[in-house]
């Protein structure tokens, strides 16, 4: 048994935290979900659109370098987005679980650091990716080497930071951690978690393109009686919508992946031990459920009610698993909290 005073865990700042502990908290969830919702997009376009062009290459049809050209816009606006909304969940991160976060950050500070540098890469590939579209029309080998290198590295990044807010669950394991590429077989949970965030990358890319889509059709529709939706358009919207229902069949799969890795005590908090997250555990699968069920039907029927509950039940399932990636945070956290509590008011 380890005893808590003998992990390597350095006392909390001597700054008290700046503001009300569950404001803060909610903060940091719905900042969080904003956003890895753009993240979740960015990855997944930017990698569809290489997919969708090499598709297009091989069968030698048009549409589908009109459809990886769509994703590719995408991307490049959503990459952005989800950089600048990422300072929020930093911030905040870095005020709740300070000794935790900047000791797990340092045991990979190289890696860490290289995120700048990749990140930096990888936008000025998907500028070059999107911009050189035409002019490389008869280099097709070229322009996709440029968007899969971007691609592999919007793919490699997340690894980062999943090690990274993996190894703050595991002080005990701090001692023998030797850097980034060591972390990766290191800590339990990591190949899940990643399996898990990437279906769920492509799942939202998916669902933003069907409801991009649907929205302009509608729109599009209301101002020309008859406005007819180009091909590519349609053949998206459609593409968008069933991707987005066979994967998130399989994140069943991938998240009692996750589930499964968790250590013993925690993962009986899910199956019966607390209330509220067995709660949120099954009003996750209830709301996926019901998820599915709106896709099925929107994609059979083009019903806009039920596109509407597909957006409102995304949301809700989304919702739920911030909430619920929280407190499997707070309860490993939460015992060395304990030992080591935070600083909430000046000392005299």
């Amino acid at each position: 048994m380890i005893v808590a005073q003998a992990l390597p865990i350095p006392n909390d700042i001597q700054l008290p935290i700046p503001g009300d502990m569950g404001l803060l908290t909610v903060l940091i969830i719905v900042t969080f979900l904003l956003h890895i919702i753009f993240v979740n997009m960015t990855v997944s376009l930017a990698t569809g659109a290489v997919i969708f062009e090499a598709i297009g290459m091989w069968k030698k049809r048009k549409i589908y370098d009109r459809i990886a050209q769509i994703c590719s816009y995408h991307a490049s606006i959503h990459k952005s987005i989800a950089v600048v909304i990422g300072v929020g969940p930093l911030l905040l991160v870095s005020i709740l679980y300070t000794q935790y976060f900047y000791s797990s950050t340092i045991l990979i500070g190289k890696a860490w650091l290289s995120i700048i540098l990749l990140l930096i890469i990888a936008f000025l590939l998907l500028y070059a990716y999107k911009f050189l579209w035409e002019k490389l029309a008869n280099k097709k080998g070229l322009h996709i080497t440029i968007g899969l290198m971007a691609s592999l590295i919007l793919l490699f990044v997340p690894l980062i930071f999943i090690v990274n807010v993996v190894s703050m669950l595991y002080p005990e394991k701090w001692m023998e951690a030797n850097g980034f590429f060591h972390g990766l077989f290191y800590y339990p949970q990591i190949w899940q978690r990643y399996l898990h965030f990437m279906l769920a990358s492509f799942a939202a890319g998916g669902l933003y393109l069907y409801l991009f889509y649907t929205f302009k059709f509608r729109f599009r529709k209301k101002k020309v009686a008859d406005y007819q939706e180009s091909e590519a358009d349609q053949l998206t919207r459609k593409m968008g919508i069933k991707a987005t229902f066979w994967i998130t069949i399989a994140q069943f799969a991938s998240g009692a992946f996750v589930l499964f890795a968790l250590k013993r005590d925690v993962l009986l908090l899910y199956m019966g031990d607390d209330l509220l997250a067995t709660g949120l555990l099954l009003a996750s699968i209830v709301f996926t459920f019901l998820l599915l069920g709106f896709l099925y039907v929107a994609d059979r029927k083009d019903s806009y009610r039920a596109f509407m509950g597909a957006l409102a039940s995304f949301i809700l399932v989304l919702g739920l698993m911030g909430w619920m990636r929280h407190e499997v945070r707070e309860a490993y956290i939460q015992p060395h909290i304990d030992d080591h509590p935070r600083t909430m008011e000046h000392e005299a």
